[in-house]
């Protein structure tokens, strides 16, 4: 495990500090995108004779069609909400930026998932910090998931490209509709409610703890997920996890399976550059504000509000 994490630049001692890394590493290598360029039209090469076309090359350049920044601020807006909100419910907000990406950006199916993975690692990097400040993640559940989910993650995003993954969306859609009921249920006392164990993760069993991993580490690279739709519910209700610290320790055990899903997808050529910039910046600045309103919202609130985004989520993925 060691080398695999250095291979992706990664440490044991500050894992949200290589996240930030790998997070400016690629707003970086998109630098160009970054700055003004006026857009020239090419006109055609005139043939003999051809007088329309020698007027055309004396045209003035046609101005910088607004379209392009435009896109980028909408890029900026959708990783701003998303962060916000998958701060402020663990869930990395990808959920709502691969759809975006595809039906406002206009971006293929792949992109988007690819784009999205990088506003997960942001949005996971920047919402954390709080979390961890506040006594709220458990790095000892987290690092158990972490390990085999790092794994599979890099499995999951190496796949993108040969699954067609409509089937699981649907069926990953009805195992979300079906926890959101039951988070709700709960919280309105309409089934028996166990209480939660404070710090839970001090105790909780590693071997099942590390099954969990692999299968949100699967889901966060095969469709650009922050894995918090599946860590979330199931430490809230199989751990007993207080809904703000299975929060927590979903962002933190998706750290570092983000920063190698963001890799794998960055190499296969899956990520927009000229999108994913402004979309982390976003991203990170909606993190940090989601999970300071998780800190401040009580546990009923906290559930309600969290089963109500879920089953959205749920609805959208059953009609995928």
């Amino acid at each position: 495990m060691p080398l695999l994490m250095r291979r992706h630049g990664l440490c044991f001692r500050c894992p949200v500090g290589c996240a930030l890394k790998v997070i400016l590493a690629a707003v970086v290598a998109s630098g160009p995108t970054f700055a003004w360029r006026p857009a020239v039209s090419v006109a055609p090469v005139p043939q003999r004779g051809d007088c329309a076309a020698r007027r055309a090359t004396s045209a003035v350049p046609e101005a910088a069609a607004p379209s392009t920044a435009g896109r980028k601020l909408g890029s900026l807006s959708i990783g701003l909400v998303a962060g916000g909100l998958g701060g402020a419910l663990g869930l990395g907000g990808g959920f709502l930026v691969v759809p975006a990406l595809n039906s406002l950006m206009g971006l293929e199916p792949r992109k988007s998932i690819g784009t999205s993975s990088f506003v997960v690692l942001a949005t996971s990097a920047s919402a954390v910090c709080t979390y961890i400040h506040e006594g709220l993640a458990s790095l000892r559940a987290a690092g158990a998931i972490a390990v085999t989910a790092v794994i599979s993650a890099r499995m999951g995003a190496s796949m993108t490209n040969k699954v067609k993954p409509k089937t699981l969306k649907k069926g990953f859609g009805a195992w979300l509709l079906l926890v959101s009921v039951v988070i709700m249920a709960k919280a309105l006392r309409l089934l028996p409610v166990h209480s939660s164990v404070t710090h839970a993760g001090a105790t909780a069993a590693l071997l099942p703890l590390s099954g969990l991993g692999i299968a949100s580490g699967l889901v966060s690279g095969l469709l650009g997920v922050g894995g918090g739709t599946v860590l979330v519910p199931v430490l809230a209700l199989a751990f007993a996890f207080p809904q703000s610290e299975a929060q927590g320790s979903a962002l933190l055990a998706m750290l570092l399976p983000s920063v190698v899903s963001c890799s794998t997808h960055w190499s296969k050529g899956n990520v927009d550059r000229d999108l994913a910039g402004f979309a982390v910046l976003g991203a990170l600045l909606g993190g940090f504000g989601g999970g300071e309103m998780a800190a401040l919202l009580p546990e009923r609130a906290l559930r309600l509000i969290f089963a109500a985004v879920l089953s959205v989520v749920a609805v959208k993925y059953i009609r995928s």
